[in-house]
Protein backbone atom coordinates (compact mmCIF):
# COMPACT_ATOMS: atom_id res chain seq x y z
CA UNK A 1 0.00 0.00 0.00
CA UNK A 2 1.18 3.68 -0.85
CA UNK A 3 0.99 5.64 1.99
CA UNK A 4 -0.08 8.92 0.39
CA UNK A 5 1.43 11.41 2.54
CA UNK A 6 4.65 9.70 2.69
CA UNK A 7 5.26 9.54 -1.58
CA UNK A 8 6.19 11.87 -3.58
CA UNK A 9 3.85 10.23 -6.45
CA UNK A 10 0.53 10.22 -5.22
CA UNK A 11 -1.79 7.08 -6.04
CA UNK A 12 -5.66 7.63 -6.28
CA UNK A 13 -8.10 4.69 -6.57
CA UNK A 14 -11.76 5.88 -7.34
CA UNK A 15 -14.16 3.72 -6.49
CA UNK A 16 -18.12 3.83 -5.80
CA UNK A 17 -20.38 1.14 -4.18
CA UNK A 18 -23.09 1.04 -7.32
CA UNK A 19 -22.94 2.15 -10.96
CA UNK A 20 -24.08 5.19 -11.94
CA UNK A 21 -22.97 7.27 -10.15
CA UNK A 22 -20.43 9.18 -12.52
CA UNK A 23 -17.12 8.34 -10.75
CA UNK A 24 -15.22 7.42 -14.40
CA UNK A 25 -16.36 11.29 -15.45
CA UNK A 26 -14.58 12.55 -12.32
CA UNK A 27 -11.40 10.41 -12.82
CA UNK A 28 -11.06 11.72 -16.24
CA UNK A 29 -11.64 14.84 -15.35
CA UNK A 30 -9.82 15.15 -11.79
CA UNK A 31 -6.74 13.82 -13.65
CA UNK A 32 -7.18 16.53 -16.67
CA UNK A 33 -7.23 19.06 -13.91
CA UNK A 34 -4.14 17.51 -12.43
CA UNK A 35 -2.37 17.70 -15.50
CA UNK A 36 -2.95 20.88 -16.58
CA UNK A 37 -1.17 22.24 -13.54
CA UNK A 38 1.66 21.05 -15.20
CA UNK A 39 1.61 17.72 -12.77
CA UNK A 40 2.77 14.72 -14.97
CA UNK A 41 -0.46 12.31 -14.58
CA UNK A 42 -1.48 9.01 -15.28
CA UNK A 43 -5.20 7.77 -15.70
CA UNK A 44 -5.81 3.76 -15.90
CA UNK A 45 -8.52 2.60 -16.81
CA UNK A 46 -9.07 -0.17 -14.22
CA UNK A 47 -12.61 -0.71 -14.25
CA UNK A 48 -12.27 -4.27 -16.14
CA UNK A 49 -15.17 -5.56 -17.62
CA UNK A 50 -16.49 -2.04 -17.96
CA UNK A 51 -13.59 0.22 -19.43
CA UNK A 52 -15.03 3.07 -21.07
CA UNK A 53 -12.49 5.67 -19.71
CA UNK A 54 -10.95 6.65 -23.22
CA UNK A 55 -14.62 7.76 -24.27
CA UNK A 56 -15.18 10.62 -21.57
CA UNK A 57 -11.45 11.13 -22.24
CA UNK A 58 -12.14 11.25 -26.33
CA UNK A 59 -9.53 8.81 -27.12
CA UNK A 60 -9.72 6.27 -29.90
CA UNK A 61 -10.39 2.95 -29.44
CA UNK A 62 -7.49 1.40 -31.22
CA UNK A 63 -4.97 1.39 -28.41
CA UNK A 64 -3.58 -1.93 -27.13
CA UNK A 65 -4.55 -1.80 -22.85
CA UNK A 66 -4.66 -3.89 -20.09
CA UNK A 67 -6.67 -6.81 -21.78
CA UNK A 68 -3.63 -7.01 -23.94
CA UNK A 69 -0.97 -7.12 -21.22
CA UNK A 70 -2.85 -9.42 -19.42
CA UNK A 71 -3.86 -11.91 -22.03
CA UNK A 72 -0.42 -11.92 -24.56
CA UNK A 73 3.38 -12.61 -23.07
CA UNK A 74 3.80 -10.91 -26.93
CA UNK A 75 2.69 -7.35 -24.89
CA UNK A 76 4.81 -5.85 -22.99
CA UNK A 77 3.34 -2.85 -19.84
CA UNK A 78 5.19 -0.30 -21.84
CA UNK A 79 3.07 -0.49 -24.67
CA UNK A 80 -0.04 0.40 -23.28
CA UNK A 81 0.50 3.37 -21.49
CA UNK A 82 0.04 6.17 -24.20
CA UNK A 83 0.15 9.71 -24.74
CA UNK A 84 -3.53 11.97 -25.23
CA UNK A 85 -3.49 14.72 -26.65
CA UNK A 86 -4.08 16.69 -23.24
CA UNK A 87 -0.44 18.14 -22.15
CA UNK A 88 1.01 16.11 -19.11
CA UNK A 89 -1.77 13.39 -19.43
CA UNK A 90 -0.85 9.46 -20.51
CA UNK A 91 -3.46 7.25 -20.57
CA UNK A 92 -3.63 3.19 -19.97
CA UNK A 93 -6.76 1.87 -21.70
CA UNK A 94 -8.76 -0.94 -20.01
CA UNK A 95 -10.02 -4.14 -21.51
CA UNK A 96 -12.10 -2.84 -24.04
CA UNK A 97 -10.36 -5.07 -27.21
CA UNK A 98 -10.27 -8.22 -25.27
CA UNK A 99 -12.66 -9.75 -23.65
CA UNK A 100 -12.84 -11.71 -20.64
CA UNK A 101 -10.23 -10.45 -18.69
CA UNK A 102 -12.20 -8.99 -15.18
CA UNK A 103 -11.43 -12.50 -13.42
CA UNK A 104 -7.40 -11.88 -13.26
CA UNK A 105 -5.32 -13.94 -11.32
CA UNK A 106 -3.51 -12.85 -8.13
CA UNK A 107 -0.07 -12.84 -9.67
CA UNK A 108 -0.99 -10.87 -12.89
CA UNK A 109 -3.02 -8.10 -10.52
CA UNK A 110 0.41 -7.98 -8.37
CA UNK A 111 2.48 -7.60 -11.25
CA UNK A 112 0.35 -5.18 -13.27
CA UNK A 113 -0.01 -2.91 -9.56
CA UNK A 114 3.79 -3.02 -9.51
CA UNK A 115 3.99 -1.80 -12.89
CA UNK A 116 1.76 1.02 -12.33
CA UNK A 117 3.73 2.02 -9.20
CA UNK A 118 7.18 2.39 -10.96
CA UNK A 119 5.64 4.83 -13.36
CA UNK A 120 7.41 7.95 -13.85
CA UNK A 121 4.31 10.57 -12.91
CA UNK A 122 3.51 12.48 -10.16
CA UNK A 123 -0.28 11.87 -9.92
CA UNK A 124 -1.52 8.39 -10.58
CA UNK A 125 -5.36 8.51 -11.21
CA UNK A 126 -6.94 4.91 -10.84
CA UNK A 127 -10.82 4.29 -12.72
CA UNK A 128 -12.14 1.21 -10.60
CA UNK A 129 -15.27 -0.77 -11.33
CA UNK A 130 -18.18 -0.35 -9.09
CA UNK A 131 -19.41 -2.67 -6.14
CA UNK A 132 -17.17 -4.30 -3.35
CA UNK A 133 -15.83 -7.26 -5.41
CA UNK A 134 -12.38 -8.55 -4.10
CA UNK A 135 -10.33 -7.13 -7.28
CA UNK A 136 -12.26 -3.33 -6.63
CA UNK A 137 -10.69 -3.91 -3.10
CA UNK A 138 -7.65 -4.87 -3.81
CA UNK A 139 -7.10 -2.03 -6.51
CA UNK A 140 -8.86 0.40 -4.08
CA UNK A 141 -5.70 -0.38 -0.99
CA UNK A 142 -3.08 0.13 -3.64
CA UNK A 143 -3.33 3.68 -1.81
CA UNK A 144 -4.78 4.42 2.00
CA UNK A 145 -6.84 7.62 0.66
CA UNK A 146 -8.97 6.20 -2.27
CA UNK A 147 -12.09 8.05 -3.02
CA UNK A 148 -15.25 6.52 -2.86
CA UNK A 149 -18.16 8.30 -5.49
CA UNK A 150 -21.40 8.75 -3.86
CA UNK A 151 -24.65 10.18 -4.72
CA UNK A 152 -27.36 11.66 -2.42
CA UNK A 153 -29.74 8.33 -2.91
CA UNK A 154 -30.27 5.88 -0.49
CA UNK A 155 -28.89 2.84 -2.51
CA UNK A 156 -25.91 5.03 -3.47
CA UNK A 157 -25.18 5.49 0.38
CA UNK A 158 -25.57 1.91 1.46
CA UNK A 159 -23.53 0.66 -1.16
CA UNK A 160 -20.62 3.20 -0.11
CA UNK A 161 -20.96 1.76 3.35
CA UNK A 162 -21.25 -2.03 2.20
CA UNK A 163 -17.70 -0.69 -0.07
CA UNK A 164 -15.61 0.68 3.22
CA UNK A 165 -16.80 -1.98 5.39
CA UNK A 166 -15.30 -4.90 3.12
CA UNK A 167 -12.05 -2.32 2.57
CA UNK A 168 -12.32 -2.22 6.12
CA UNK A 169 -12.27 -5.96 6.43
CA UNK A 170 -10.32 -7.05 3.08
CA UNK A 171 -7.63 -4.67 4.68
CA UNK A 172 -6.96 -6.25 8.48
CA UNK A 173 -7.20 -10.01 6.64
CA UNK A 174 -4.23 -9.51 4.47
CA UNK A 175 -2.46 -7.76 7.12
CA UNK A 176 -3.32 -10.62 9.56
CA UNK A 177 -3.10 -13.59 7.51
CA UNK A 178 -0.09 -15.03 8.52
CA UNK A 179 -1.36 -14.65 12.91
CA UNK A 180 -3.61 -17.75 13.03
CA UNK A 181 -5.53 -16.26 15.55
CA UNK A 182 -6.36 -13.38 14.63
CA UNK A 183 -7.07 -14.47 11.20
CA UNK A 184 -9.43 -17.13 11.76
CA UNK A 185 -11.56 -14.23 14.10
CA UNK A 186 -11.82 -12.36 11.38
CA UNK A 187 -13.45 -15.13 9.29
CA UNK A 188 -15.65 -16.02 11.74
CA UNK A 189 -16.95 -12.63 12.29
CA UNK A 190 -17.29 -12.21 8.46
CA UNK A 191 -19.38 -15.44 8.47
CA UNK A 192 -21.52 -14.55 11.02
CA UNK A 193 -25.08 -14.27 9.20
CA UNK A 194 -27.51 -13.51 12.25
CA UNK A 195 -29.12 -9.98 12.25
CA UNK A 196 -27.65 -7.04 14.34
CA UNK A 197 -25.25 -9.72 14.93
CA UNK A 198 -22.05 -8.23 13.71
CA UNK A 199 -19.89 -6.42 16.26
CA UNK A 200 -18.32 -3.06 16.09
CA UNK A 201 -15.04 -2.44 15.33
CA UNK A 202 -14.33 -1.17 18.86
CA UNK A 203 -15.22 -4.71 20.49
CA UNK A 204 -13.39 -6.23 17.66
CA UNK A 205 -10.18 -5.08 18.61
CA UNK A 206 -10.46 -5.17 22.48
CA UNK A 207 -11.04 -9.27 20.79
CA UNK A 208 -7.63 -8.95 19.45
CA UNK A 209 -6.22 -7.31 21.98
CA UNK A 210 -6.91 -10.21 23.80
CA UNK A 211 -5.93 -12.68 21.50
CA UNK A 212 -2.82 -10.81 21.18
CA UNK A 213 -1.69 -7.53 22.33
CA UNK A 214 0.95 -6.13 19.92
CA UNK A 215 -1.78 -7.79 17.24
CA UNK A 216 -4.90 -5.38 18.52
CA UNK A 217 -2.32 -2.21 18.51
CA UNK A 218 -1.37 -3.14 15.21
CA UNK A 219 -4.33 -3.22 13.89
CA UNK A 220 -4.87 0.11 15.70
CA UNK A 221 -2.56 1.28 13.63
CA UNK A 222 -3.34 0.49 10.67
CA UNK A 223 -6.59 1.27 10.56
CA UNK A 224 -5.26 5.07 11.54
CA UNK A 225 -3.54 4.42 8.52
CA UNK A 226 -6.64 4.00 6.05
CA UNK A 227 -7.77 7.81 5.01
CA UNK A 228 -10.37 7.28 2.32
CA UNK A 229 -12.19 10.68 0.95
CA UNK A 230 -15.92 10.59 -0.01
CA UNK A 231 -17.00 12.50 -3.27
CA UNK A 232 -20.77 13.60 -3.21
CA UNK A 233 -21.84 13.69 -6.88
CA UNK A 234 -24.79 14.80 -8.59
CA UNK A 235 -26.60 16.81 -5.61
CA UNK A 236 -29.33 19.01 -5.98
CA UNK A 237 -29.16 21.10 -3.24
CA UNK A 238 -26.33 21.62 -0.20
CA UNK A 239 -28.93 19.53 2.19
CA UNK A 240 -27.99 16.66 0.68
CA UNK A 241 -24.72 17.20 2.37
CA UNK A 242 -26.62 16.20 6.07
CA UNK A 243 -26.88 12.14 4.78
CA UNK A 244 -23.10 12.04 4.23
CA UNK A 245 -21.91 13.30 7.40
CA UNK A 246 -24.41 10.65 8.97
CA UNK A 247 -22.72 8.22 6.95
CA UNK A 248 -18.70 9.10 7.66
CA UNK A 249 -20.39 9.09 11.62
CA UNK A 250 -21.58 5.45 10.68
CA UNK A 251 -18.72 4.49 9.37
CA UNK A 252 -16.47 5.73 12.79
CA UNK A 253 -18.10 4.21 14.88
CA UNK A 254 -18.85 0.75 13.42
CA UNK A 255 -15.19 0.77 10.94
CA UNK A 256 -13.22 2.99 13.50
CA UNK A 257 -12.35 4.86 10.36
CA UNK A 258 -12.52 8.47 9.36
CA UNK A 259 -13.81 9.38 6.41
CA UNK A 260 -13.42 12.96 5.25
CA UNK A 261 -15.15 15.17 2.14
CA UNK A 262 -13.22 16.38 -0.61
CA UNK A 263 -16.44 18.14 -2.09
CA UNK A 264 -19.80 18.26 -3.62
CA UNK A 265 -20.66 18.05 -6.87
CA UNK A 266 -24.27 19.50 -8.38
CA UNK A 267 -25.85 17.20 -10.89
CA UNK A 268 -24.94 19.42 -14.19
CA UNK A 269 -26.43 19.48 -18.04
CA UNK A 270 -23.05 20.73 -18.56
CA UNK A 271 -21.76 16.50 -18.36
CA UNK A 272 -24.60 15.24 -20.07
CA UNK A 273 -23.45 17.93 -22.90
CA UNK A 274 -19.95 16.76 -23.14
CA UNK A 275 -20.65 13.23 -23.21
CA UNK A 276 -22.77 14.04 -26.41
CA UNK A 277 -20.13 16.01 -28.07
CA UNK A 278 -17.23 13.06 -27.05
CA UNK A 279 -15.44 15.61 -25.32
CA UNK A 280 -13.74 16.14 -21.82
CA UNK A 281 -16.47 18.82 -19.52
CA UNK A 282 -13.02 20.31 -19.04
CA UNK A 283 -12.00 20.97 -22.69
CA UNK A 284 -15.97 21.98 -23.24
CA UNK A 285 -17.39 23.15 -20.36
CA UNK A 286 -14.56 24.57 -18.03
CA UNK A 287 -16.69 27.40 -17.10
CA UNK A 288 -19.92 25.13 -15.85
CA UNK A 289 -20.92 24.59 -12.02
CA UNK A 290 -19.81 20.70 -11.91
CA UNK A 291 -15.98 21.59 -13.74
CA UNK A 292 -15.41 24.29 -11.48
CA UNK A 293 -16.45 22.10 -8.31
CA UNK A 294 -14.44 18.91 -9.65
CA UNK A 295 -11.47 21.69 -10.32
CA UNK A 296 -11.65 22.56 -6.57
CA UNK A 297 -11.53 19.24 -5.86
CA UNK A 298 -8.22 18.93 -7.49
CA UNK A 299 -6.60 22.21 -6.18
CA UNK A 300 -7.42 20.37 -2.68
CA UNK A 301 -4.75 17.90 -3.82
CA UNK A 302 -2.51 20.05 -5.34
CA UNK A 303 -2.54 22.57 -2.15
CA UNK A 304 -1.87 19.26 0.28
CA UNK A 305 1.60 18.19 -0.07
CA UNK A 306 1.33 15.53 2.60
CA UNK A 307 -2.06 14.72 1.12
CA UNK A 308 -3.97 13.24 1.96
CA UNK A 309 -3.67 15.21 5.19
CA UNK A 310 -5.21 18.87 4.27
CA UNK A 311 -3.76 22.74 5.43
CA UNK A 312 -7.45 22.87 6.83
CA UNK A 313 -8.43 26.57 8.38
CA UNK A 314 -9.82 25.28 10.83
CA UNK A 315 -10.56 28.90 12.74
CA UNK A 316 -13.24 29.18 9.72
CA UNK A 317 -15.12 25.58 10.12
CA UNK A 318 -14.93 22.77 11.92
CA UNK A 319 -14.02 20.09 9.36
CA UNK A 320 -13.98 18.76 5.26
CA UNK A 321 -17.90 18.66 5.91
CA UNK A 322 -18.63 22.23 7.05
CA UNK A 323 -15.85 23.37 4.66
CA UNK A 324 -18.24 21.58 1.66
CA UNK A 325 -21.25 22.63 2.93
CA UNK A 326 -19.86 26.32 3.07
CA UNK A 327 -18.74 25.57 -0.59
CA UNK A 328 -21.92 24.10 -2.06
CA UNK A 329 -23.88 26.84 -0.29
CA UNK A 330 -21.92 29.34 -2.31
CA UNK A 331 -22.25 27.56 -5.20
CA UNK A 332 -25.97 27.03 -4.83
CA UNK A 333 -26.85 30.68 -4.36
CA UNK A 334 -24.80 31.28 -7.26
CA UNK A 335 -27.05 29.46 -9.28
CA UNK A 336 -29.64 30.91 -7.99
CA UNK A 337 -28.19 34.45 -8.77
CA UNK A 338 -27.82 33.29 -12.57
CA UNK A 339 -31.27 31.87 -12.67
CA UNK A 340 -32.66 35.28 -11.41
CA UNK A 341 -30.84 37.32 -13.62
CA UNK A 342 -31.48 35.32 -16.72
CA UNK A 343 -35.12 35.89 -16.36
CA UNK A 344 -36.60 32.65 -15.83
CA UNK A 345 -39.53 31.92 -13.21
CA UNK A 346 -40.34 29.03 -11.63
CA UNK A 347 -43.94 28.88 -10.31
CA UNK A 348 -44.01 29.06 -6.17
CA UNK A 349 -46.18 25.80 -6.52
CA UNK A 350 -43.62 23.93 -8.48
CA UNK A 351 -40.32 25.86 -6.16
CA UNK A 352 -42.82 24.04 -3.26
CA UNK A 353 -43.07 20.47 -5.08
CA UNK A 354 -39.22 21.12 -5.24
CA UNK A 355 -38.83 21.66 -1.66
CA UNK A 356 -41.10 18.75 -0.73
CA UNK A 357 -39.23 16.21 -2.98
CA UNK A 358 -36.05 17.33 -1.10
CA UNK A 359 -37.21 16.82 1.82
CA UNK A 360 -38.19 13.48 1.37
CA UNK A 361 -35.34 12.05 -0.18
CA UNK A 362 -33.32 13.66 2.79
CA UNK A 363 -35.97 11.49 5.11
CA UNK A 364 -35.65 8.62 3.10
CA UNK A 365 -31.37 8.45 3.33
CA UNK A 366 -31.73 9.41 6.60
CA UNK A 367 -34.14 6.25 7.64
CA UNK A 368 -31.53 4.47 5.40
CA UNK A 369 -28.81 5.46 7.93
CA UNK A 370 -30.33 4.34 10.76
CA UNK A 371 -31.79 0.96 9.22
CA UNK A 372 -27.59 0.62 8.74
CA UNK A 373 -26.96 1.76 12.43
CA UNK A 374 -29.45 -0.86 13.62
CA UNK A 375 -27.86 -3.89 11.67
CA UNK A 376 -24.50 -3.38 12.96
CA UNK A 377 -25.26 -3.00 16.48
Amino acid sequence: MVINENSKRKVFPIASGKGGVGKTIIAANLALCLAAEGKRTVVVDLDLGGSNLHTVLSVKNTNPGIGNYLSSKSVKFRDIVIDTPFENLRFIPGDVLVSSVSDIQFSQKKKLLQHMLELDADYLVIDLGSGGSCHVIDYFLISNSGFVVVTPQSTSVVNAYGLLKNVVFRFLQRAFASHGAISSYIKKILKERKPNSFPLMSEILDKMSKLDREAGAKAKRYLGALQPKLIVNMAGSPDELQVVEQLRDLVRKNLAVDVECMGLIYRDEAVERSLEAGKPLMTTEGDSIAARQITRISQKILQSDHFPNMPLDLDYYADTYELALIEAQNDFDELQAMAKGSGDEVDAADMLAIISDQKRQINELRGTVRMLTMRNR
